[in-house]
């Protein structure tokens, strides 16, 4: 016992003392241990009678005045960690090791079901992300079809965007279907179990166990099956912005083309164009905006095609109005026929048909003097 152990004992009296279990009762020592340093720190300095010098020495130390409110302070303590201690050690004594277990085999039920349940909406959540995500591209994938140049349609995006957005969403959809959702254990049940028998309770505790390192496996899997759609997502997410980004280009291109068409028309096309790059395309919404976008340039089309048909019958009208016959011709009539033309439909004796050979026609004979006049 050290000095100042020894004088707190003379003041105050030996405290209760317990013997706790090794691996109880630490607060308390640490406390024991708090109060002695406290109680070594505010206490006079002793001197053992042995080590004490001649009464010939030059100049003799004195002792510090005495803190009493700090010494009964450590007794308090002393005696209230000594109670705890002596509590403990009876709490466990009265403890049955089978009651012990029972406790921890609760405990770890608890645990497991927490487990289960949380692994039960990882499952669920990712299910649902997958089914999502699959719809939403076969929506895209109808949106982009209708985008492409057919015989009755012009094409409405930009050729190389479209071919590799096709091409994007084609991976995705691929990618999500290959994703491999592991199956959550069923519930964990205990069963027969006989509290009152140690042997009982542990095999419970281990069937417990196992459950729970099944259960934190399949949590691992949706883990890294999480992981891989994520990455899918997000490198098709960055694939539809790009192709969103690539119509304010087209859309400009396709109202410098069509000049003719009405404002309205040319308005409408860059709107629809804006609005792509506004919604995610990902989305029901999105397959609409592209839906709409092809519509205003199919009426862009047909507009400027109608203009310019007005246009050029305007111009021939226009040129109908300003022709004049030239002056050195002169109107017939086309229901008469003129003496001095040739019917096309009949045969003049005095020309030749063109399209026969007439003889030669020999001179009349010049009447001699001789020959009778009638």
């Amino acid at each position: 016992m050290s000095p100042t152990a020894a004088k707190l004992e003379a003041l105050v009296g030996a405290p209760r003392r317990a013997d706790a279990p090794l691996d109880e009762g630490r607060d308390a020592v640490r406390l024991v241990a708090m109060v002695e340093s406290a109680a070594v720190n505010s206490s006079p300095t002793l001197v053992p009678g042995g080590f004490l010098k001649s009464v010939k020495q030059k100049k003799a130390r004195g002792y510090r005045r005495i803190d009493w409110l700090n010494v009964g302070a450590a007794a308090v303590a002393i005696v209230v960690a000594a109670g705890a201690a002596t509590f403990t050690g009876v709490q466990m004594a009265s403890a049955s090791p089978t009651q012990g277990a029972v406790q921890i085999l609760t405990t770890d039920e608890a645990s497991l079901a927490g487990a289960e349940q949380a692994a039960a909406a990882s499952k669920a959540r990712l299910e649902e992300t997958i089914s999502a995500g699959a719809s939403d591209a076969a929506a895209l994938r109808k949106a982009l079809g209708v985008l492409a140049e057919t015989d009755e349609q012009p094409a409405a995006a930009d050729p190389a965007a479209l071919a590799a957005m096709t091409k994007s969403v084609d991976e995705y959809t691929a990618g999500l279907s290959e994703i491999a959702i592991p199956e959550v254990p069923a519930a964990y049940e205990r069963g027969k179990v006989d509290t009152g028998s140690l042997q009982s309770v542990g095999d419970a505790i281990d069937r417990v166990q196992e459950a729970s390192v099944a259960v934190d496996a399949v949590a691992e899997q949706l883990r890294a099956a999480r992981a891989s759609a994520d990455t899918l997502t997000t490198t098709y997410s960055t694939q539809l912005s790009a192709f969103a980004s690539s119509f304010a280009a087209h859309a400009q291109s396709e109202v410098e083309e069509y000049p003719v068409a009405e404002q309205e028309f040319r308005d409408a096309v860059t709107a629809a164009a804006a609005a792509i790059a506004a919604t995610p395309l990902n989305t029901p919404e999105g397959a609409t905006a592209l839906t709409a976008y092809r519509d205003a340039v199919i009426a862009l089309h047909d507009d400027d095609y109608r203009a310019r048909v007005e246009e050029e019958a305007a111009r021939n009208n226009q040129q109908n109005n300003n022709w004049t016959p030239p002056a050195s011709e002169e109107p017939t009539d086309p229901g008469t026929t003129d003496p001095g033309t040739t019917n096309p439909g009949t045969t003049n004796p005095g020309t030749t048909n063109p399209g026969t050979t007439n003889p030669p026609t020999e001179p009349d004979p010049i009447p001699d003097a001789d020959d009778p006049i009638f």
